[in-house]
């Protein structure tokens, strides 16, 4: 339409009604768009509401209106935790502290150098459990924070996808000098010519909403969808890497501080000898060479005792970066042996079912799958509707003049020729599921591996307990006896230092195999997706018991 100059109001105020009249068609135009799709003939086809978060089942029954404001996000390792574990109310070292607001006025700390990403550690009083710590590190740990925002992050690419149903408005505004000037005949100067140099405001409003697009638009919600499932199987591996590292440093430090009191145990015996053959040395029943030795076998079990210090030390320090708590005093080691499948193929059944780094692969390789379907999708004409309001607005003080159009079509687009860009994405992404395909394949066959060797770890640390027990046994009643034949002048210092070692053998081969069996068994824990869950519940009535026998 058209208004000429004799039907304006007044051309020389501010925009006129027909600006006005543009502005309000352009409302008008995006409530009526957020529904127009079930106006057209290819209602059912698709839908411009939001669909559902499932992948593979749009929700058909959401109204055409404005989603509900989004809720701030959740605490992802706390919902990752409490989904694995179970919500645990009895249990505070479960929640993550939340430190208090500074009140107004209070001069505030800068600790932008020493913060970690959640708030200050609590520092465990008494003896700590191996639930606690676990609990500890998994909600103080940076690299578990990392994955939790990995987390956040795919699900907003789930709304970015999803944006791609609801309508798209776009507004434009211009203003600035116009010339316009009409001539007539073929000489110069012209017979008859005119123009005019206005001033000039223009408008508009285009409103897009796609009716149509062979389920492109859907395949990518599922793919973003699916994106979100595999990285909240990532943040769930990383828990339990992260419970599993600190389950090992909580059993290696009780390893190595079982060691070290039988190495001080052997050093004990060793100095108890070398007073012995100092003390005959002077009655002149000994040599200095004797005198030597022992001092020589003092030296190699000092040395052996600086080696497991060293060890113990670098675990504690471990342990207190993962749980940001000194392991001052620790409680029992668990003895889950009852908690794990009674053969190697039940667990594998379980790995394949509940692991998190198989369930993150089958995810992402699922996601490559509906990504393929949107790229062959994309290929296909897309049909859209299109409203466009636009007003020019011409101000000059001779004469002024509006023109307001507006249009409402139904568009097709489609893309005829691109170089064969869609091809050879298409073969990329083919490629890309072939080694998710193989990587997976890889994954279990090894998951198979390390729970067969598991099983056999156990079993052979069990059958050396029960043949090193009688040696512990037998290595202890030959030391003790080597001792009171030396005294009367029976054995040699050979024969009772051999003897004396070959107790610490013994007894520490007796420790390793122990913790050994235990280490197994959490690992087996770990690959069947239950080590999370099994560390935050109850502990077993029976542990690991080494403390006894280390003394003896």
């Amino acid at each position: 339409m058209r208004r000429t100059p004799e039907t304006l109001a007044d051309t020389k105020g501010p925009l006129t009604s027909g600006w006005m009249s543009a502005v309000f068609l352009g409302l008008f135009s995006t409530l009526l768009a957020g529904c127009m799709h079930t106006k057209t003939p290819f209602e059912g086809l698709t839908s411009a509401c939001p669909a559902s978060e499932t992948p593979g089942k749009p929700d058909a029954t959401v109204a055409c209106e404005n989603p509900a404001p989004t809720p701030p996000p959740p605490d992802e390792i706390q919902a990752v935790f409490d989904n694995s574990v179970g919500p645990q109310p009895d249990k505070a070292a479960l929640r993550t502290p939340v430190p208090e607001a500074p009140a107004r006025g209070a001069k505030v700390e800068d600790r932008s150098s020493t913060t970690v990403p959640r708030s200050a550690p609590v520092v465990h009083n008494g003896t700590l459990k191996l639930a606690d710590a676990v609990a500890y590190g998994v909600m103080t740990y940076p690299e578990i924070r990392v994955s939790e925002e990995r987390v956040r992050e795919a699900k907003a690419a789930i709304d970015i996808s999803k944006a791609g149903l609801y309508p798209s408005a776009d507004l434009r505004l211009a203003g600035g000098q116009n010339f316009s000037g009409s001539y007539q005949g073929k000489a110069v100067p012209y017979a008859t010519a005119t123009s005019n140099i206005d001033k000039r405001f223009d408008g508009g409003l285009i409103l897009r909403q796609l009716a149509y697009d062979f389920g492109a638009t859907h395949a990518d919600i599922d793919r973003a969808s699916y994106l979100r499932d595999a990285e909240r199987h990532k943040l769930q591996e990383k828990i339990d890497e992260i419970a599993a590292k600190i389950a090992l440093l909580f059993i290696r430090i009780h390893e190595q501080r079982a060691l070290l009191r039988l190495v001080d145990d052997t050093l004990a015996s060793h100095q108890n000898l070398l007073g012995i053959v100092m003390a005959q040395e002077k009655e002149g029943q000994g040599t200095t060479a004797d005198v030597s030795r022992v001092k020589s076998r003092l030296v190699d079990v000092g040395a052996i005792r600086a080696d497991i210090s060293l060890q113990l030390m670098a675990a504690e320090d471990q342990f207190e970066r993962l749980t940001r708590n000194r392991p001052t005093k620790l409680g029992d080691v668990p003895n889950y042996r009852t908690r794990i499948p009674f053969t190697p193929d039940m667990a594998i059944e379980k790995v394949l079912a509940k692991n998190p780094r198989l369930a993150s692969m089958e995810a992402t390789r699922k996601s490559a799958e509906k990504e393929l379907e949107s790229q062959r999708a994309n290929q296909l004409p897309r049909f859209g509707i299109e409203i466009d309001t636009e007003s020019k607005n011409y101000r000059n003080p001779r004469v002024g003049r509006t023109e307001i159009e507006g249009r409402a079509l139904l568009a097709m687009r489609f893309r005829i020729f691109d170089g064969g860009l869609a091809e050879a994405t298409e073969r990329q992404i083919e490629a890309r599921i072939k080694g998710n395909e193989l990587s997976l394949l890889n994954e279990r066959e090894q998951f198979e591996a390390d729970i067969r060797q598991a099983y056999r770890a156990i079993e052979s640390a069990n059958r050396k307990m029960r043949l090193i027990a009688d040696g512990v046994n037998s290595a202890r009643s030959v030391r003790e006896l080597y001792l009171e034949q030396f005294k009367a002048g029976k054995r040699t210092i050979f024969e009772l230092l051999d003897g004396q070692m070959a107790y610490y053998t013994s007894r520490r081969a007796q420790i390793e195999s122990q913790f050994d069996a235990v280490r197994a068994v959490y690992d087996i824990l770990r690959a069947t997706g239950d080590l999370t869950r099994t560390l935050a519940q109850a502990e077993p009535a029976s542990t690991v018991k080494i403390d006894k026998a280390a003394k003896k």
